[in-house]
């Protein structure tokens, strides 16, 4: 038997400025009201309770293609890997993120380095000690993307997203409420992507950077994170990557931060595994019903379509 529950989300414009700000800015993308982008045949499926996300073609159905992106579990841990926080009203863990409520944003154009892109974003409260965002970033163009000494080639229909911790109460800090001696040193992130259409994830040439979704789409990772405004290497084997049938599991590991922390891979391929034409074409917004959230932006005289169509399931089975 299937049962529906009623999703608790809400959707509006999210204030940048709740995530601390490096170098004048909070995020790596400004605004983009120029030229016209070229319709998108993707769409991103936006479940606004449960931390996932999924990259289908846009307008269809069912779940026999597309990739989807699953966030599992977090937990904080001491120098020694050990899970902390784990005992009280106040956990400084989330085992499931089943029923984890998320504030889904407004669709926004903007332009990650020379590339026109879509922005969706979503984020949640960890219990009362933490928060946690995602930016979800649909390419409208091809070009370059990356916020450290990594970079990679991304074309249309890819998808970049961010994923954001901050205002964060660690054990071992004034008010936390942890047992005597847990002290904090990094947050882990466990998050699964997995290729509805079948096919076996296999890392890369054995690299933990690149790793292959069963098909043309690759996930691209990198070493390094934001750690308060300066960018850090991760710990040793980290992101931990695992891969089983289509599904392919990541540990990500942040270590200890003072105001925020940000981390940030991509998906490539996402065209060509979903079996579409990402050549381009005419601007167009599309709706997906009326759990749909699109966008029209007149800028310059020109009506901006956001290349992206975003479903917000109200109601997840």
């Amino acid at each position: 038997m299937v049962s529906s529950v009623l999703c608790l989300l809400t959707i509006l414009p999210l204030s940048s400025a709740t995530f601390p700000s490096c170098n004048g800015t909070a995020s790596p993308d400004t605004p983009s009201t120029g030229n016209s982008t070229p319709d998108v045949p993707v769409e991103v499926n936006v479940q606004g309770q449960s931390g996932k996300f999924t990259i289908v073609p846009k307008n269809s159905s069912g779940n026999s293609v597309g990739i989807r992106v699953t966030m599992d579990a977090l937990r904080e841990v001491d120098a020694a890997g050990s899970a902390v926080g784990q005992t009280g009203n106040v956990k400084h863990s989330v085992n499931t993120f089943a029923a984890q409520d998320f504030t889904v944003g407004s669709v926004e154009q903007v332009t990650v380095g020379s590339v026109s892109a879509a922005k969706i974003s979503f984020e949640s409260t960890i219990s009362s000690i933490g928060k946690l965002g995602v930016d979800t970033y649909l390419m409208a163009g091809d070009g370059d993307v990356g916020m450290n000494n990594d970079s990679w080639s991304v074309d249309i229909g890819d998808l970049k997203w961010n994923i954001r911790l901050w205002d964060w109460t660690w054990c071992g800090d004034s008010g936390a409420t942890c047992k005597n001696g847990e002290v904090g040193d990094a947050i882990e992130l466990d998050i699964t992507v997995q290729n509805m259409g079948g096919g076996s994830a296999s890392k890369k040439a054995g690299s933990n950077k690149t790793v292959s979704l069963g098909g043309s789409a690759e996930l691209q990772l990198s070493t390094a994170v934001q750690t308060d405004c300066a960018w850090v290497e991760m710990a040793d084997g980290y992101p931990m990557v695992t891969t089983q049938g289509s599904g392919t599991t990541i540990t990500f590991r942040f270590p200890r931060f003072s105001s925020s922390s940000l981390y940030d891979p991509v998906i490539s391929g996402s065209c060509g595994e979903l079996g579409l034409d990402c050549g381009g074409g005419s601007i167009s917004t599309t709706s997906g019903g009326s759990n749909s959230v699109s966008s029209t932006t007149a800028g310059a005289g020109v009506t901006l379509a956001t290349a992206l169509a975003i479903t917000v399931s109200a109601y997840i089975a």
